[in-house]
């Protein structure tokens, strides 16, 4: 499944379904933990409320992300929908107006990269910054320096260095 008409899927109300292994996905693969597991997606086309050919994506999966507390992995579910709507060109596409509709404009083809749009919208429905429910931040002592061993912090060995230079 690498591109799709997407005049005829909205033409005809037809829907693509499958399921992408998050190896095929090497740009949400490298914000992940790990890139084992797939996401299962649906693209149905539809003619919107105002006669525009559109489409709306859901996706569903788990992912495991980094947590930002901890710092081991996570499972995040993602659950997302989306609706759009086609334009032919760059030109119809930049005289758009600015506005808060639901609907998001693309960039119509006979060859769409529907691969790349599940891709696209699988990272912007990671959380901003995932974390374990009930994970508690490493312990702060004095001054805000985390407990941790000057080796394990970033710049631990600095700290180090800076000492034996005196």
């Amino acid at each position: 499944m690498d591109a799709c008409d997407v005049w005829e899927l909205a033409r005809h109300g037809a829907e693509l379904k499958g399921e992408l292994s998050l190896e095929d996905l090497p740009r949400l693969a490298e914000q992940l933990a790990e890139s084992r597991g797939a996401l299962r997606f649906r693209f149905r086309g539809r003619i919107d409320e105002r006669g525009r050919p559109a489409a709306r994506l859901e996706l569903d999966g788990t992912v495991t992300a980094r947590c930002d507390r901890c710092g081991g992995p996570v499972e995040v579910t993602l659950r997302e929908e989306a609706l759009f709507f086609f334009v032919a060109d760059e030109a119809e596409l930049g005289a758009l107006p600015i506005d808060d509709s639901p609907d998001e404009p693309l960039l119509g083809s006979h060859r769409f990269d529907l691969l790349g749009l599940v891709e696209d919208q699988a990272i912007l429905a990671l959380p901003i910054s995932p974390r374990h429910e009930g994970c508690v931040a490493p312990e702060v002592g004095d001054r805000g320096r985390s407990q941790a061993p000057e080796t394990q912090r970033p710049f631990g060995v600095l700290a180090g260095l800076k000492k034996r230079g005196n």
